[in-house]
């Protein structure tokens, strides 16, 4: 009894609060919705408090606070986005470009986040620090139990949040698993689709549903069509790099002058080879490595937005993802000599997804009445599927889609907050749907 006694009058009780739970909050508010792994963060966090908490400089410990705090949240951000913690931090850049007022879940978390942050760089560099190897003791138990809390109630969810392939991992995609390549294609033109967050439903409601949308009676008579599946890793340039060069790899880390990507093998073929994003062309630099990936013709949004195209004010502005398949029948239609490779990343299913006017998805009326009620921004991403589907099968019968295939993948699952949502999916694959022209299919009006 007395040894408790002891305990409890030793234990650093404000130091805990204020160093340990405090700067996790936010990570502690997830389990109860699910969300990345992050036990390994956690202890190297706890660590990093006992240093800077136990030290007398208040300046000393308020930059500790900080850097816990920015630690931590980036490494959560890396791993819901699956970004490497390099990707994750140079990616900060862009949040000026982002309109996270587009999202009430983003304004409330950031708002308790602000609120912890504040709390905590007031307090903490003013809580009296550990004495002893008992209290030390005692604080890195507690380090230690918040890692084992989130061990246990996220291990579940460890699995969909892969941001790099195990080494030796062999390289799959779409383009490989169809075996797409200039001399196989028996159609004069291939258009290779990347979708933003698309997953593989593991479950019969919503299988149906993604079925709907990407029935093989939609492309009927003109199209025949495939589907299969892929493993991911990373983001959606790792997807990018994935399907385009076929490695396991982001720009930023891959050798693109030692490599053959697609769009390369195409063009040395006598392809016309053009690439189309709906965002900004500094995003993710893709106005540097799209060229080195192999394409000739480079469309952002803000060319296409001054040529009329409509945008989506969504958590990312720019061209809506509907625009995009009347502009690559464009493309296709002319000069129609030319063999051409049209490549088309989509922007509008970034999450959250918006149901402002701009979006023009309407009611949500899908699936059952109680999924509806249940889940409704999985709703509104399965509309948005469907907006982009019913786009593209609306040009199928124009003069450039005469002669050319379509390659459908998604990038990764979509990176939502909650368990219960993500666990709808398939744990680290994608689909893809593959198109097949009718060489007997009629030829559209010219």
């Amino acid at each position: 009894m007395r040894t408790r006694i002891e305990l409890l009058e030793n234990f650093p009780a404000r130091w805990v609060f204020w160093w340990v739970l405090m700067p996790n909050l936010a990570l502690i508010a997830m389990w109860f919705v699910g969300g990345p792994n992050m036990t390994s963060r956690i202890i190297m966090a706890g660590v990093a408090a006992l240093v800077f908490g136990s030290i007398p400089n208040r300046l000393v410990r308020t930059v500790g606070i900080v850097a816990i705090f920015a630690f931590l949240l980036i490494s959560y951000f890396s791993r819901v986005f699956y970004l490497t913690i390099d990707k994750a931090f140079t990616s900060l850049v862009y949040l000026g470009e982002m309109n996270l007022s587009a999202s009430p879940s983003y304004v409330v978390s950031g708002a308790v986040l602000a609120l912890a942050f504040g709390l905590c760089l007031w307090f903490a560099p003013r809580t009296e620090r550990p004495r002893g190897f008992r209290q030390f003791l005692l604080a890195f138990v507690c380090v230690a139990l918040l890692a084992q809390a989130d061990e246990r109630l996220n291990s579940a969810d460890r699995g969909g949040y892969m941001v790099k392939a195990p080494a030796g991992t062999p390289i799959e995609s779409a383009m490989l698993t169809t075996a797409l390549s200039p001399e196989a294609l028996e159609t004069r033109n291939l258009v290779i689709i990347i979708l933003e967050s698309v997953g593989v439903p593991d479950n019969d409601h919503d299988r149906a549903i993604f079925d709907a949308i990407w029935s093989a009676d939609k492309w009927a008579p003109q199209y025949t069509a495939s589907y299969g599946e892929v493993p991911f890793y990373g983001s959606t340039t790792n997807a990018e790099i994935r399907e385009l060069c076929e490695a396991w790899d982001d720009p930023t880390h891959f050798d693109f002058a030692s490599a053959k990507c697609v769009p390369h093998r195409f063009a040395e073929a006598g392809f016309e080879t053009t690439a189309l994003h709906g965002f900004t062309a500094e995003f993710f630099d893709r106005r540097d490595w799209y060229p080195k990936v192999g394409f000739e013709n480079v469309q952002f949004g803000p060319d296409l937005a001054r040529e009329g195209a409509q945008l989506c004010d969504g958590v990312f502005t720019g061209v809506c993802d509907r625009e995009f398949p009347r502009e690559i029948a464009a493309i296709l239609g002319r000069e129609p000599e030319k063999r051409k490779l049209v490549y088309w990343l989509t922007l509008s299913g970034h999450l959250p997804v918006d149901d402002n006017p701009s979006m023009q998805l309407g009611t949500c009326n899908l699936g059952s009445p109680e999924w509806r009620e249940n889940f409704p921004m999985l709703c509104r991403s399965y509309m948005l599927q469907r907006q982009i589907a019913d786009a593209l099968r609306q040009e199928i019968d124009s003069p450039g889609f005469a002669d050319t295939d379509v390659l459908i993948v998604g990038d990764h699952i979509p990176p939502f907050f909650q368990r219960s949502i993500r666990s709808r999916f398939k744990t680290g694959l994608v689909p893809f749907i593959y198109l097949r022209r009718q060489q007997g299919a009629a030829e559209p009006a010219a």
